[in-house]
């Protein structure tokens, strides 16, 4: 069972892709046919492909987050450090769950910042993640008081 907690943290991930992917479709005419595909850890360009590639990289980032989802779904798939045992079985699935959910939201940014600086708008990058993301932490935070 996933609860509702990790429903909310996945879906910032998809809000992300769904904000990005409109973005996309919305603007590629105003691309220029050559664009970044690749950024050093320094944050340096080093590598320019057709603006067809930025479709590529969004269906790759679909498939890691249906992925994920997949494994949400069923914790018991993943690869786990410790044993598992019915002691620890819930805690650990639970962890898991929360884990994949915020790899999913990292994966995801890290995945729109490409079609952002394609886009020629980076610097609202912050800004358009952060409104994205900001609803369903405070919700999260401020109208989920159950204990579960």
């Amino acid at each position: 069972m996933v609860s509702k907690k990790i429903k909310i943290l996945y879906f910032i991930s998809l809000s992300i892709f769904i904000t990005y992917l409109i973005l996309l479709v919305y603007n590629y005419s105003n691309i220029s046919e050559t664009v970044v595909s690749h950024i050093n850890i320094n944050g340096k360009v080093d590598g320019h492909s057709g603006k067809n590639s930025l479709f590529i990289s969004t269906g790759v980032n679909l498939a890691i987050l249906i992925f994920i989802w997949l494994l949400i779904k069923k914790p018991q798939s993943a690869n786990y450090p410790i044993e598992i045992n019915d002691e620890n079985r819930e805690s650990v699935y639970k962890k898991m769950q929360l884990f994949l959910s915020i790899i999913a939201i990292f994966t995801t940014a890290f995945f729109s910042y490409m079609i952002f600086k394609a886009l020629h708008i980076e610097k609202e990058f912050i800004y358009l993640i952060s409104y994205v993301t900001i609803t369903p932490i405070l919700t999260l935070v401020f109208f989920n008081n159950k204990k579960t």
